[in-house]
């Protein structure tokens, strides 16, 4: 009877054992690829409803655009600032989605937040990489002595001459630091241009979400300053 009693208990501990190691193994399957898992940060929250199922997050239905405005909202609180932030012009097609990518005080590396909804499994997919700091490499690099801005290039050749040089060397500085970024998903309709001696730079804005630079060089992508719109007045909101 005693020996009965052993047996039972050591049965019940090894099937306790098995058990606790096939949901270790679940877990461990579930986050498998994952090169950030936000359950395991204190500074990257998870948008309710995402799971993990590797190699990236899920959550049925339609979200995408939801989860790119709580990520503006609650990454600055986390102390993370926008670097760079593209979506998708036509919400209604399939992969419509969006990328962003975040820097932080004391982090060698940038957070990459990628979110996509796919019609034929209904389904948003989002993923978080880190990846390398962001590029800013100068355009600009010989003084320009003056600028001609044009407002509106689809509809005018006109454009106004700028000459005062600290104006201009601090647009050529914005520009200058702004980061590379890819031009595939401009979805800005404002349309300006700059031209710089032989270089021209046609700017693709928006007052709230940024501003492009396209020019012989690439692309690059620069958060809405006001400051850059007061100096260059392409808007007619400044």
């Amino acid at each position: 009877m005693k020996f009965g009693r052993i047996a039972l208990i050591i049965l019940c501990v090894l099937l306790i054992v098995i058990i606790i190691n096939y949901f270790q193994q679940i877990q461990e399957e579930k986050y498998e690829g994952l090169e950030i898992i936000p359950e395991h940060t204190e500074d990257i929250p998870v948008y309710i409803g995402l799971e993990a199922e590797s190699p990236v997050y899920k959550i049925k239905g339609d979200h995408w655009a939801d989860i790119m405005r709580f990520y503006n909202l609650e990454l600055p609180d986390n102390g993370w600032s926008l670097n760079m932030q593209q979506s998708s012009p036509d919400s209604s097609e399939d992969g419509a989605g969006f990328i962003s990518s975040w820097e932080k005080e004391g982090k060698d590396w940038i957070l990459t937040i990628r979110g996509a909804y796919y019609k034929n499994t209904d389904q948003t997919e989002v993923t978080y990489d880190r990846t390398e700091p962001l590029k800013a490499a100068p355009w600009i690099e010989t003084e320009v002595s003056e600028i001609c801005i044009n407002e509106q290039p689809d509809r005018s050749q006109d454009c106004f001459m700028m000459t005062d040089k600290n104006t201009i060397d601090r647009i050529t500085e914005m520009i200058n630091s702004a980061t590379e970024a890819d031009n595939q998903q401009i979805d800005y309709k404002e349309k300006s241009a700059i031209q710089f001696n032989t270089m021209k730079i046609t700017v693709y804005y928006d007052l709230e979400k940024g501003i492009y630079f396209l020019s012989e060089k690439g692309t690059k992508w620069m958060k809405p300053e006001k400051e850059f719109f007061e100096l260059t007045r392409i808007s007619k909101e400044y």
